[in-house]
């Protein structure tokens, strides 16, 4: 049973209803949206709240549809996709962790454990190494994608093909997804989950949470955001903890390995060096946000800016407002604490369309605006500072310059690493930052 959105001129014929429909399991809604906030003008949603089991959730006519999307997420990764491991850190640690699971031991590949996607590597690798796993990642974009649209559209709101391409289209988020790495796992069963809660169907959601959770323990942020975020309305708040009932458990169950790991104590929780201080992780917080999103980006976003503190107005009757505030606040929040890699913004990414799909800036050519500023900054970027001191900074010094962008760089520290066994000083890593701190000593090491 799908959730099924459609788009109506105020011209159109509305269809008749469907006749004695058992109650909440099908059911024609048409409403109109009287607030300019909402961003429809005198555009009616149609919703097909919940349909028979062989009907499928359709975008309006003119949008893009699921095959599409999924053809789409094919077409951008699998150029990518077969090109090594990746370039991440952790990957070394990962394929490390897969065989111990494949010895029936496990240890985490780092603090506090990634269990789900551990296991989907420990098996998957030895059937097709880098390929089966980067393969099944970039399907797991494409679903996540899927279902990021079809959550817009869930929430009775337009274009929710181009905010699954707009998500898609971040240089982070392509790389994600044609790599050895953890997040698009996670955003992709949070989304899928989400789509159960809203139909009611705890269990499936409550499981699906748990996997996100056990893709990524920093998951638990986006899933509290948005059971509170449901959970606001006073008729939602039974789903919203008979999800909790069932995800919490699970998720607790998927990291007692971690806690066996680490001879039954807490230990596996502490994750990172500390806090260094409001100077230090406020100007990489900063920076790397300013990395990750690019100059097109900025720009888009403060054009947004009074749409997007204008839609607060609708806290109390939009959900999806209420969700992508609050995932972005919670996940920039936990990034400040650790301003590390520029995947952990993956999260707030996904937040952040989600939020401009709640404004009155959700009209086709602003997304499409969108798309191309990820574009942009996956091939060409502008980087204002470099390190004052390469690989032990403690400031940064003026050196602009244009350089490739994230996904460019990437696809060419790839190409030039792949055949290294995957290690955390092959020089992989630090080859991928150039376009954040240019080249870097450790890097030419590696390179000699």
């Amino acid at each position: 049973m799908l959730i099924a959105l459609g788009v109506r001129s105020s011209q159109d014929p509305v269809p008749p209803p469907v006749a004695s429909p058992p109650p909440l399991l099908s059911r024609r809604v048409s409403t109109p949206v009287p607030t300019p906030e909402a961003g429809l003008g005198n555009e009616r949603i149609e919703t097909l709240a919940v349909g028979h089991p062989g009907q499928r959730g359709q975008p309006a006519p003119g949008r893009l549809s699921d095959r599409s999307l999924l053809a789409i997420t094919a077409v951008v990764t699998l150029p990518i996709l077969w090109m090594g491991y990746g370039t991440d850190i952790d990957v070394g640690d990962v394929l490390e962790a897969g065989e111990r699971i494949r010895q029936l031991d496990y240890a985490p590949s780092r603090n506090p454990g990634v269990p789900v996607f551990e296991s989907i590597v420990a098996v998957l690798d030895p059937i097709g190494g880098h390929l089966a796993i980067n393969v099944a990642t970039a399907a797991a974009a494409g679903l996540a994608v899927v279902g990021l649209a079809r959550l817009v559209r869930a929430w009775n709101r337009p274009n929710g093909d181009l905010v699954g391409i707009a998500f898609l289209t971040s240089p982070i988020v392509l790389i994600a997804a044609t790599s050895t790495g953890d997040f698009i796992w996670a955003a992709m069963f949070f989304v899928w989950g989400a789509l159960f809660h809203l139909r009611g169907r705890s269990l499936a959601a409550g499981v699906l949470f748990a996997l996100a959770i056990g893709s990524r323990m920093s998951t638990l942020l986006v899933v509290a955001a948005f059971l509170v975020a449901d959970g606001w309305e006073p008729a939602n708040r039974r789903r919203c903890v008979r999800a909790l009932l069932v995800a919490a458990p699970l998720a607790l169950s998927m990291y007692v390995p971690s806690w066996l790991a680490f001879d039954r104590s807490f230990e596996f929780l502490n994750y990172g060096t500390g806090f260094r201080g409001i100077a230090n992780h406020g100007g990489r917080f900063l920076y790397k946000n300013f990395v990750v999103a690019g100059v097109a980006l900025l720009a888009l976003v403060a054009l947004a800016a009074p749409a997007m503190l204008a839609s607060l107005r609708l806290w109390g009757r939009e959900p999806l407002v209420r969700f992508s505030v609050l995932a972005l606040v919670a996940t920039q929040a936990l990034f400040f604490q650790f301003p590390w890699k520029g995947v952990h913004l993956l999260p707030a990414v996904m937040a952040l369309v989600l939020w401009i799909a709640a404004t009155t800036r959700n009209t086709r050519p602003f997304l499409w605006a969108l798309v191309a500023a990820g574009v942009i900054n996956g091939l060409v970027m502008f980087r204002p500072l470099a390190p004052d001191r390469p690989d032990d900074s403690r400031g940064a010094r003026w050196d602009p310059t244009l350089q490739p962008g994230l996904l460019l760089n990437d696809i060419d520290c790839r190409l030039d690493f792949m055949d290294r066994e995957p290690h955390k000083d092959n020089g992989a890593w630090d080859c991928a930052l150039k376009p954040m701190r240019g080249p870097t000593a450790a890097a030419h090491r590696s390179d000699s």
